[in-house]
């Protein structure tokens, strides 16, 4: 199978494709977690320390000791393509709630922790709120931007709204009005033109594979109507996914019809 024929593979196959690098990192999140668990019940640990501590126990593994996203699981989780882990110390984050350039909030990262990321990261949820706040404090101090920059949420239009045949034809219709299909392909199903030619990377210069968009639950932030109109309305930094509030700003509702369109393709 040659290179591009195994990215065409992990495009259809994330599940199986991540598999072994998921596997390990949920092992040692459930391990840690229970470790976690009776440290917090033992005490003796100031937040800073817990955080730290937290952090080595359930995050080194893919993020890296110093945040970097070069810990010892991160090349199996990508090895010669897009997504590699999160680099704290660039302090650029695909999953916000606020502008694009902007940090993402406390909660945002909180979230992303919580949720998970399917197919890629596992959710902890398994750790103690206060354990999971404490990681949140903790990678902040990796980059300077949450110092430099308050983020301030994008405020969604009313919504969302009822998914009627209009209103999903409007969607397809801003599909390609905003050239969705140039990534994502005309169909929403397979990598677009600038995918076959090789042009979609990510800032590591690593190639990156457009979301299936059939695939609703594979959507890494989120699934639901509100958490699609966030990703397109504020983009994913550090990926040619850009931010399409400005596009959309002439009629805010239309990031609905969007929504409708998108979650129409799928069969769940």
């Amino acid at each position: 199978m040659g290179l591009r024929q195994a990215f065409l593979w992990r495009f259809n196959h994330p599940r199986q494709a991540k598999a072994c690098g998921l596997m390990m990192s949920l092992m040692a999140s459930l391990i840690f977690s229970h470790q976690s668990a009776f440290a917090v019940e033992s005490g003796g640990h100031n937040s800073s320390e817990r955080g730290k501590r937290l952090y080595e126990e359930s995050c080194l593994f893919c993020h890296g000791e110093v945040g970097q996203g070069d810990g010892p699981d991160a090349f199996s989780l990508g090895a010669y393509s897009a997504p590699r882990p999160r680099a704290f110390t660039g302090g650029e984050y695909k999953f916000r709630s606020t502008p694009s350039g902007e940090p993402p909030t406390d909660y945002d990262l909180f979230e992303t922790m919580t949720n998970g990321i399917p197919g890629f990261m596992p959710s902890f949820r398994g750790l103690p709120e206060e354990d999971r706040w404490a990681i949140v404090t903790y990678i902040k101090q990796f980059s300077t931007i949450f110092q430099e920059i308050a983020g301030t949420p994008v405020v969604l239009p009313p919504g969302p709204l009822p998914a009627t045949t209009a209103s999903i034809i409007r969607g397809h219709e801003l599909y390609a009005l905003l050239d969705c299909a140039k990534c994502h392909g005309p169909e929403a199903m397979m990598p677009g033109g600038l995918y076959e030619q090789g042009e979609l990377r990510d800032r590591r210069e690593l190639d990156i594979l457009p979301r299936d968009l059939h695939n609703l639950p594979s959507f890494k932030n989120g699934h639901q109507p509100r958490d699609i109109a966030k990703s397109i309305l504020t983009g994913l930094d550090g990926t040619p996914m850009a931010s399409y509030q400005e596009a959309l700003s002439p009629h805010p509702e239309d990031i609905w019809h969007l929504v409708n369109y998108l979650m129409s393709l799928s069969p769940q």
